[in-house]
């Protein structure tokens, strides 16, 4: 036989801390000059304010990107329209009308689309 002492038959070890007591700082925490829980709690600290400026700095931000958004949107719209109307070969202005309703309307709500997915998305 082993001289080591059994091990516990549920197959947890037992705990290897030492367990001579409380810790020695336990006994400060009856102290007298310390608040009770709830009582004289300080008022929450304030946060400081944004570092960047006020809220209407993002709004215009925001702004701006929306615009270089659509603009973008329209860029490539127009691009693709008229990749479609060289294609085609287009002649005439009644004939340029009606590709681009054939093709644009599409593209558009194609554009749009991905666009408010994109945001909605964030």
């Amino acid at each position: 036989m082993s001289d080591d002492p059994p091990r516990p038959a549920s197959g947890q070890q037992s705990d290897p801390r030492p367990t001579a007591g409380a810790p020695a700082w336990w006994g400060a925490l009856g102290r007298a000059d310390l608040p009770l829980d709830g009582e004289d709690a300080p008022p929450p600290a304030r946060t400081a304010p944004p570092a960047h400026g006020p809220a209407m700095v993002r709004a215009e931000g925001r702004r701006r990107i929306r615009w270089r958004v659509w603009t973008f949107n329209l860029a490539v719209l127009a691009i693709a329209v008229l990749i479609v109307c060289v294609g085609v070969g287009v002649v005439s202005l009644s004939m340029f009308l009606t590709i681009a309703l054939l093709f644009g309307v599409p593209l558009a709500v194609a554009g749009i689309t991905a666009t408010v997915v994109a945001r909605r998305s964030r």
